[in-house]
């Protein structure tokens, strides 16, 4: 199993605990620890495991000094898809998914500035697109 496929396995659990759809949160996480067990790499098998661990979260309400603004802006990060499609694709979901942290924040009161800070994430992960670190870029052919 590849990490990204285990993502989708989260975010459906994590949404689908959050509507209510699902109601069986430890199911919901020995389902997840199966599909983790199944990565290959050791720094995502653990990696994995957080967000199990952080699955918890999804069945609690906000906090309660938590806006409404906060919460819709958090719960469109978990959802959103930046994993899927070719890198133009990423970019503009990326780019779209700034745009509308903004908007939120606009319309916030006092933490706007903590929802406008939820985009710094965004940003990052742009710039592993557009400007891939060394180690992830493929190894040069043998004899090359």
């Amino acid at each position: 199993m590849d990490y990204e496929q285990f993502e989708r396995e989260y975010v459906a659990a994590w949404e689908g605990l959050q509507a209510g759809r699902l109601t069986d949160l430890a199911a919901a996480q020995t389902r997840l620890s199966e599909s983790a067990a199944k990565l290959e790499r050791e720094i995502e098998r653990r990696s994995a495991e957080r967000l199990i661990g952080e699955l918890e979260d999804a069945v609690q309400p906000p906090p309660p000094d938590q806006s409404p603004e906060m919460t819709e802006a958090l719960r469109m990060l978990m959802t959103a898809d930046f994993k899927t499609g070719a890198k133009e694709e990423r970019l503009a979901a990326l780019a779209a998914a700034r745009r509308q942290i903004w908007a939120i924040a606009d319309r916030a009161g006092k933490d706007s500035e903590k929802i406008r800070g939820l985009s710094r994430g965004l940003e990052t992960s742009e710039n592993m697109l557009t400007d891939p670190m060394p180690w992830d870029e493929p190894p040069p052919p043998a004899g090359a």
